[in-house]
């Protein structure tokens, strides 16, 4: 989820008033907040008025690219097939897809923004499941130095007060607006660069794999939308991704409710756990043993 703040009457993203650029025409205020979301937004589709209050995006997939075979000498092999994942999906766990995945993206307002997942492997050795959990413990402290970044004149066409007031003003618009745009672009290539992300892993047993994954499988598998989503720009969102077969399953949703809002705060409660050296997977047997509903 890329993180944009949509607090102003004219729509413009925080990135921009962070930067000190709020003087920006409300048109263009409105052109580029409207290009921003067209471009970032990870959700474009309607949704179940009981399951999400803002969008949601069903995808299934492969879960291998097929490469595989021989072609003048050379070998090919299977690759997993990542193209599906966000932004914050493949920094947490691009390597490879999971049997159980799940991810917690919220945006920049969200207190205490924390983005967060775990996902569910098997231990090639041992051969018991591992859960690893994955979150950022610095995403204040990594925003304000992408900030900081974004705005370093050597980026940007920097010209001494005098020449500025001697330019046309359609060029003094331009100038405007390229620094205005390269501080933005700016701004969400270094924001990952200055994440640190905090690992930790533990084995749990077969059966709370095992329900765990049923529990995931047939919640994305009976997913349905109905009605008209709202506009919803900030807020969090989630994503539970699952492998079944060789395909991958996926579903990301804007503001879950219901049923997926059940499951997501499921999901986050096992991540705090795991943080605070908590985790007892016997408080969650109970939940995984209830079935989701197809509809409210």
């Amino acid at each position: 989820m890329i993180h944009l703040l949509f607090s102003d009457i004219f729509i413009l993203p925080a990135a921009f008033r962070k930067a000190g650029i709020s003087d920006v025409p409300v048109i263009e205020r409105i052109f580029i907040a409207g290009f921003l979301w067209v471009l970032f937004a990870p959700f474009a589709f309607s949704q179940n008025e009981e399951h999400a209050d803002g969008d949601f995006l069903k995808r299934v997939e492969y879960n291998l690219i097929a490469r595989g075979g021989k072609a003048n000498n050379i070998t090919f092999i299977d690759h997993y097939n990542l193209l599906g994942k966000g932004d914050m999906e493949k920094l947490f766990f691009g390597d490879f897809n999971a049997p159980v995945e799940f991810v917690f993206d919220p945006s920049a307002e969200y207190d205490p923004c924390i983005p967060s997942g775990f996902r569910m492997v098997k231990d090639s050795v041992s051969k018991s499941f591992i859960l690893e959990v994955k979150y950022i413990s610095n995403y204040g402290e990594a925003s304000k130095e992408a900030d900081k970044e974004a705005r370093d004149p050597r980026h940007m066409i920097d010209l001494p007060a005098e020449v500025l007031d001697a330019l046309p003003g359609s060029v003094f618009n331009l100038i405007r607006d390229h620094n205005s745009k390269n501080i933005v672009k700016r701004y969400f290539e270094e924001l990952p660069k200055h994440f640190r992300v905090e690992r930790l892993s533990f084995p749990v047993s077969d059966r709370f794999a095992e329900k765990l994954y049923g529990k995931m499988v047939s919640f994305i598998d009976h997913f349905k939308a109905k009605g008209v989503p709202p506009t919803i720009l900030d807020g969090y969102s989630v994503t539970f991704r699952t492998v079944v077969d060789d395909e991958v399953w996926s579903l990301s949703i804007h503001e879950p409710q219901g049923d997926a809002l059940q499951l997501a705060d499921l999901c986050r409660q096992i991540i705090t756990d795991a943080k605070a050296n908590t985790f007892d997977e016997s408080n969650y047997v109970v939940d995984l043993e209830i079935p989701l509903t197809a509809e409210p």
